[in-house]
């Protein structure tokens, strides 16, 4: 398969293009991330944070290596009384869970554990309405009710103690994977002229698109209700906040300090004895095990997963070299097949079923 000659990025990837030296548009378009600096998020601590109740900010953690590392800088560096927050979807590894429990023991911070039922009551619906007619913009949808449980979480719980100011432990440009909004955007829909100015519209006119095309989706009104509480908690939350929880005000962590690979991983196992999945070969995502469907649905149907885009923008930032890259991908790209068979159970259907529906689908490159 060829792929971009600068980043790694695989001619299957949605919209893509590339010039005459094997280029792509998205490394010729590509912007590197501009931190806001620790001046201004000391400006932010201050106004919302400090000496506010019995805590100075709330950070939501899961376990996975970015927010770890949130939660230690918070707590080590900028002093804060922090008051952790972990949503349980009903698919947390236990290695995620054992590395919440040392990180809050280790760092003596309170911790408010609470399980949701919107992942695991939209999840066997979903992963059975794609097998019906399998679309590659909608394997995202296997991951819907995860954000509504997190961001609501979050949002409660910090009203409910009289916390201000909310950190989120990841979300990095480098960690956001843009595709996810193409796949969805690139349908007659959402190519809309009317909807085309608002991202937010043009995926949301994209998904009635390929609703319309797959009503199973929508036949569950429990699913459908998730689905729209969702798109306001995460995509609206801005005018969400401000009507229903205006004393409260959520950033993102990495939005002022520099996300450093390896000097977080390096912090956190040394610090607070963070452990990595070993099976997944990643440091990378391995918190939920619907990410390993999701990665195996995306490989096996367009040829890459998320980890081809985090490590093409690592590329463009200067934090990894191409050839690097390229032998993390091969070992990171690897979905264990005990994954994968786990959480077919949950839906009660066998990877073979999924592999039948993926064979539908027109082949790659």
């Amino acid at each position: 398969m060829k792929r971009c000659s600068k980043c790694i990025l695989p001619e299957s990837y949605p919209d893509i293009s590339f010039d005459a030296d094997g280029v792509c548009n998205y490394c010729k378009t590509y912007e590197n991330m501009k931190y806001k600096g620790e001046k201004a998020l000391q400006e932010i601590i201050s106004k919302y944070g400090k000496g506010k109740g019995d805590y100075d900010c709330l950070v939501g953690i899961s376990g996975g290596r970015d927010s770890a590392y949130a939660l230690y800088y918070l707590v080590k560096v900028k002093k804060l009384r922090v008051l952790a927050y972990t949503a349980d979807s009903g698919f947390v590894p236990e290695i995620a869970v054992e590395n919440m429990k040392k990180m809050v023991d280790i760092l003596q911070v309170d911790l408010v554990y609470e399980k949701h039922k919107f992942l695991k009551k939209t999840f066997k619906n979903n992963v059975l309405s794609w097998l019906r007619k399998p679309s590659p913009a909608m394997i995202l949808m296997v991951c819907s009710g995860c954000r509504l449980g997190m961001f609501r979480g979050l949002l409660k719980v910090a009203k409910k103690n009289n916390v201000p100011l909310i950190f989120l432990g990841g979300g990095t440009r480098i960690e956001v994977c843009d595709f996810k909004k193409t796949l969805l955007t690139t349908n007659p829909f959402g190519r809309l002229k009317i909807v085309r100015k608002s991202l937010p519209l043009s995926m949301l006119f994209g998904l009635i698109y390929e609703v319309l095309r797959n009503p199973f989706y929508f036949l569950n009104p429990v699913n459908a209700m998730i689905y729209f509480r969702e798109y306001f908690y995460f995509f609206q939350r801005d005018r969400l906040m401000k009507w229903f929880y205006p004393n409260q005000k959520m950033i993102g962590l990495y939005e002022y300090i520099e996300w450093d690979e390896n000097l977080i991983l390096s912090t956190i196992k040394k610090e607070i004895n963070w452990m990595q999945d070993v099976e997944s070969g990643s440091s990378w995502r391995f918190d939920c095990k619907v990410s390993f469907l999701k990665n195996y649905m995306l490989k096996e149907s367009l040829g890459f997963t998320e980890k081809d885009e985090n490590l093409s923008k690592m590329i463009r930032e200067g934090l990894l070299t191409r050839q690097e890259a390229m032998g993390r991908l091969e070992k990171e790209n690897i979905v264990p097949d005990k994954a994968i068979s786990e959480i077919c159970n949950e839906a009660n259907l066998s990877p073979a079923d999924l592999d039948e529906a993926i064979a539908k689908l027109k082949p790659i490159g």
